[in-house]
């Protein structure tokens, strides 16, 4: 068993509700977080770009993640979406127990 938090910014909140909700209802992810408001400067292009992201961390288990970054990527607006994994995390024994009953590989 082991958590992670899978952190992944989108262009709009639109999106980012779309993917987390289905991530969600697919067990991929046993819930995901949306912040939104962030501004973000990165380099694209050969430039320093700026854009209002929203970003969305996903809390998933270990087993899950492959499957959670390739349904990302699939689904996500951009070429090359943003994807951090972080972890393992340490929670609680009976949060890590929820969120592996709640995802699946």
């Amino acid at each position: 068993m082991g958590v992670v938090a899978v952190h992944v910014t989108f262009p709009n909140a639109e999106e980012a509700r779309a993917l987390a909700r289905a991530a969600v209802d697919q067990r991929l992810a046993a819930c995901a977080n949306i912040f939104a408001g962030m501004h973000s400067f990165y380099w694209w292009g050969g430039d320093v770009q700026s854009a209002d992201e929203v970003a969305v961390v996903f809390k998933t288990a270990a087993k899950s993640v492959d499957a959670l970054m390739a349904f990302v990527v699939k689904h996500h607006s951009h070429e090359v979406p943003a994807i951090v994994v972080l972890g393992p995390l340490r929670g609680g024994v009976s949060y890590e127990e929820w969120v592996d009953r709640e995802t699946r590989a």
